[in-house]
């Protein structure tokens, strides 16, 4: 009996160990961000107004991209900065060839342009605030319509420091929120660089001197960021710092032209709450 009830106990024990070595989801993603050391500006809330991204899918090789880049273009100037801008080079037209043997793709703007069924309508196309699946041209200016501005869920504050020594950017971020949001939030800090000369085929030609704005160049967090939380949810009220650093020496970016693009987002519906930038060398 007494052997019998060791090899009981012994069993027991396996089984523990056995059902623990499955841990069911949500499953908790590595945050490489790093400690926040500046102090911010105190926030005047009655400034705070909702921000609409506008995404583009282009392409070197894409012969309607410049319409597209044309269109960014208009709605920038007509909204001003409660629009920001953001093109992302992915798809068939973006592959590097021998006539262009620049890359300009990215991990992030390949998973957007499938997450949002890109490949669906062609380049180019675009997106606002990501509520829905990929738009042509022509549907851009409704869907910024759209928004409800008066959804003021959020307020980032962005600080960068760039180490031109060392050549290490720091990003901190200092998200306040103003609304009660159910949802649990991410928050992407991506970069992105104007002023690149680049060819672009623009219909029948190719234009070698063309000048690309707005370009995706990477992330510091990833495609949709991380927590700005422990576990993603947030109260009104309350201002969640989060930094995260990168070593410009090892890209091949121009510092001098590139900004932090900041995008808050819902976890759930990939909702775009709110988005901030900030030049890499703003003081």
């Amino acid at each position: 009996m007494n052997n019998l009830y060791k090899i009981l106990l012994i069993l027991a024990g396996l089984g523990i160990f056995i059902s623990c070595d499955k841990i069911d989801g949500p499953y908790i993603t590595e945050d490489s961000s790093v400690a926040t050391t500046v102090v911010f500006p105190d926030l005047d809330t009655n400034a705070v107004y909702r921000k609409i991204l506008l995404e583009e899918f282009t392409g070197c090789q894409c012969v309607n991209c410049p319409q597209g880049h044309l269109e960014m273009a208009n709605l920038l100037a007509v909204n001003g900065d409660t629009l920001v801008g953001l093109c992302i080079h992915a798809g068939f037209f973006a592959r590097p060839l021998a006539d262009y043997p620049r890359d300009f793709r990215t991990n992030e703007g390949t998973q957007l342009y499938d997450d949002l069924q890109a490949a669906t309508i062609g380049t180019p196309c675009g997106e606002v605030n990501r509520n829905t699946n990929a738009q042509a041209i022509a549907q851009w200016q409704s869907s910024i319509q759209n928004v409800d501005r008066t959804q003021r869920i959020a307020a980032i504050q962005l600080i960068n420091q760039y180490d031109a020594g060392t050549r290490i950017l720091t990003a901190n971020t200092k998200t306040t929120i103003l609304q009660e949001h159910s949802n649990p939030v991410k928050l992407a800090l991506y970069v992105v660089e104007d002023g690149i000369v680049y060819p672009q085929k623009n219909g029948t030609e190719i234009d070698t001197a063309y000048v690309h704005n707005h370009m995706l160049r990477g992330s510091l967090n990833g495609t949709y960021g991380a927590n700005i939380s422990e576990n993603g949810y947030v109260d009104k009220g309350v201002s969640y710092t989060k930094s995260y650093q990168v070593n410009c020496g090892e890209k091949d970016w121009n510092v001098d032209n590139c900004v932090i693009l900041a995008i808050l987002t819902d976890a759930v519906t990939k909702e775009v709450l709110q988005v901030e930038k900030c030049s890499f060398l703003d003081d």
